[in-house]
């Protein structure tokens, strides 16, 4: 993993509330560890890590602890998951992916040695040391089992969709199928949005409406307006999903897409899907996966084994320990049903884990 400069932390999940974007844009390229081509990424130690022997005894004996003391799922926290080595790694880890490469994948974690149950539990206990988890719809489901959009042989090439996710950081372990993520780096499109087309990039700060797709509750709008860019605390944060985009625009209350909004979301299509830019990862049973929604676009291809229920991917929307501050029209609050108030995720209602489709 990339090593980068201690930052003073930050409160989990700031939000400045009530506080808008300022009127701030940044009209010069972003140069952080963030703005990253494909061909930057030479040396997979920035990105990757091996669990070690000890770090999968520490596992085995933190989850033992869960079992003789019978602690529910919502009631585990990083204090009864004890971790002291890999717990150490995996805050270094949360560091990078907010100030480095933005993405990481933990490698080794032993999911052929246990039940799905026991799964589940190692999956968020680990969690529980890079941030807590916020729900992931309606419901209030934290852990979610999802199958990608796209389910292919092995070998075959398939590209996914691009986007953001609905949260700080999505976590996606693979226990028994395996893969293909691609990750593309959003302060680079946006570099070069900025090179080609400045005018382009002030539109970024303009709100776009974001569709729902069913998940607010009773009195709420369908749809959130947010902007794609956020320039804030000296942070360039991004939220791209082309597809809610433009499926906002059935509601009538939405401001219509302008000729220079579709140009603007062309080119970024344009540049993510090109080898310049995007980066891909073979994942592996025992992969567990993390991006930082503001920092990377991702997207997920799975193999298609013709297994069922045990080649779903678990996944988890984490807010971080140590997250950006971030302004109040950029990212949302949202209540914490079995834990604290994160940040992103959909506001919640009951229940842990549900089976549904990569969206």
């Amino acid at each position: 993993m990339e090593d980068v400069m201690a930052e003073p932390a930050v409160q989990s999940g700031v939000l400045d509330s009530g506080r808008t974007s300022p009127a701030e844009v940044l009209r010069e390229p972003c140069r952080t560890a963030a703005a990253w081509r494909a061909a930057d990424l030479v040396d997979p130690a920035e990105w990757r890590f091996e669990l070690s022997p000890a770090h999968l005894d520490e596992l085995e004996l933190a989850l033992k602890s869960v079992r003789k003391h019978g602690i529910v799922l919502l009631q585990l926290t990083r204090e009864r998951f004890p971790l002291p080595t890999l717990g150490a790694e995996l805050r270094r880890i949360a560091h990078a992916l907010e100030n480095g490469r933005g993405f990481a994948v933990l490698k080794g974690v032993p999911v052929d040695r246990y039940d799905a149950a026991e799964i589940n539990t190692i999956f968020w206990g680990m969690a529980q040391h890079l941030g807590f988890p916020v729900s992931q719809d309606s419901f209030g489901r934290k852990l979610a089992r999802i199958r990608c959009a796209v389910a292919v042989p092995a070998g075959w090439q398939v590209e996914p969709e691009l986007r953001t996710g609905g949260s700080d950081v999505v976590a996606m372990l693979s226990s028994r199928a395996g893969g293909r993520s691609t990750v593309v780096s959003s302060a680079a499109l946006y570099n070069e949005v900025l090179r080609r087309d400045p005018p382009l990039v002030e539109r970024m700060y303009r709100h776009f409406g974001f569709d729902r797709w069913g998940e607010q509750l009773p009195g709420e709008p369908p749809h959130r307006s947010v902007p794609l860019a956020c320039w804030y605390g000296g942070r360039l944060s991004f939220r791209y999903a082309r597809r809610d985009i433009e499926s906002a625009q059935r509601y009538p209350d939405v401001a219509r897409l302008e000729p220079a909004d579709v140009a603007l979301l062309d080119l970024i299509d344009e540049l993510a899907y090109s080898p310049e830019f995007r980066f891909g990862i073979d994942i592996e049973p025992g992969d567990l996966q993390l991006f930082n929604n503001y920092s990377v676009l991702h997207g997920h291809v799975q193999h298609n084994t013709g297994s069922t229920a045990a080649e779903l991917l678990r996944r988890l929307w984490l807010t971080l320990h140590d997250g950006r501050r971030l302004p109040a029209d950029f990212a949302w609050e949202t209540a914490g049903y079995g834990g604290p108030r994160g940040r992103g995720g959909v506001e919640p209602r009951d229940v842990v884990e549900h089976e549904t489709r990569w969206s």
